[in-house]
């Protein structure tokens, strides 16, 4: 028996803008959280409205990674059924793809990581903060982890299963997962839709799934965030609203949910807060946005194309920066909040954009050159 292929949902220019947009405020929610531990007291005296959203956006690092995990299932989910109707699928064109978008990055993020990581182990250690575990982010030991051993674990997306994330840099637990979604998830669509007949196709594909299952032993409840993205990627086209107002209505509901469940994860508001609870609402709200044709000028659009075209160099990068510059400039004490040191640290976020940005320009910027590049290589 085979099985039909569902046709993936299209998106509109507009859509993909606010896909965009979202993927944008991910990355930028991500470093801000962790410039604010490293920067700023936990509990500060003067709590303005200003400094009441930067401590909440800042809470919400983790389950911008969530976020992540959605839209990558949309993405990849889409582009895997795209292939298959298309019958372009190899698995070969594939890893090229999915390898080359994730190197691309992760090679000289590893190299100024560990930059970075030297100069400050070596430099800049007066207070020990290279030494011991870095409060607000658990366990992880700069100095312990800055050895070969988390180097090519992190590099073969083997970290927080068989090694520790390579030194600082802990924001690279989420690519053991991503990875290894990656291979499940066509390993297992291939197992339904291919003809039962080919016998080797289906045992490499069941070898494939075996080794993602067992390796992500403990992670698939990320998987099934990840595949709320593929959900939307299946159904949005089959399951259609009456109008374009029942979609924007539908939309602002799952907004208004998804808000309700990052407070809650905020405030410690049971399931509602939960990893799973973020990610199928978000998936949700995906689900309305494909449908509703909210529009976006022009501007905006090149502008959120712009940002989004860095958000993985920003989140692979910024988080030995970040811990340099803690380490060489303020080894003592956190700033309050206030009117002198929130400019300082809005400048400081500006600086690491332009790094991650600037970076971006001959890495990530150049992800299709490489592909073909690669492609032509291997053919």
């Amino acid at each position: 028996m085979r099985w039909s292929i569902p046709r993936p949902v299209r998106l509109t220019r507009s859509t993909s803008a606010w896909l965009d947009v979202i993927r944008s405020l991910a990355a930028l929610t991500v470093m801000l959280g962790h410039l604010r531990v490293f920067f700023f007291v936990d509990s500060p005296f003067a709590i303005s409205g200003l400094v009441k959203t930067f401590y909440f956006v800042a809470q919400l690092g983790h389950q911008a990674v969530m976020v992540f995990f959605v839209l990558s299932g949309f993405f990849i989910s889409s582009s895997v059924l795209r292939s298959l109707r298309q019958g372009t699928w190899s698995w070969r064109d594939y890893l090229i793809d999915r390898g080359v978008r994730l190197y691309i990055v992760l090679l000289p993020g590893l190299a100024l990581g560990g930059l970075w990581d030297f100069l400050g182990i070596r430099f800049f250690n007066h207070s020990g903060i290279y030494s011991a575990p870095l409060p607000g982010f658990g366990d992880d030991n700069p100095a312990a982890q800055f050895n070969l051993s988390s180097f090519f674990g992190t590099l073969f997306f083997l970290q927080t299963r068989f090694t520790t994330v390579f030194g600082s840099n802990g924001p690279l637990w989420s690519l053991f997962n991503e990875f290894w979604y990656y291979l499940l998830f066509p390993a297992l669509l291939l197992l339904i839709v291919t003809n039962h007949r080919r016998f080797a196709p289906l045992l490499g594909c069941l070898a494939v799934a075996y080794l993602a299952i067992r390796i992500l032993d403990g992670e698939l409840g990320g998987f099934l965030i990840w595949l709320a993205g593929g959900v939307v990627a299946l159904t949005s086209r089959y399951f259609r609203f009456g109008g374009i107002w029942q979609a924007r209505g539908w939309t602002l509901g799952a907004a208004a949910l998804t808000g309700w469940c990052l407070r809650a994860a905020v405030t410690g508001g049971g399931w509602m807060g939960s990893d799973l609870a973020v990610g199928l609402s978000f998936a949700l709200l995906i689900h309305g946005l494909v449908q509703s044709g909210l529009p976006l000028v022009e501007r905006g659009r090149r502008f959120a194309k712009s940002f989004a075209g860095f958000s993985y160099s920003l989140y692979v990068l910024h988080f030995p920066l970040l811990l340099l510059i803690r380490a060489k400039w303020m080894p003592a004490y956190r700033w309050e909040p206030d009117a002198i040191r929130l400019p300082l640290g809005a400048g400081l976020a500006v600086g690491v954009l332009l790094y991650a940005f600037v970076l971006a320009q001959i890495t990530e910027g150049k992800t299709s050159a490489l592909r073909g590049w690669v492609r032509g290589v291997f053919h």
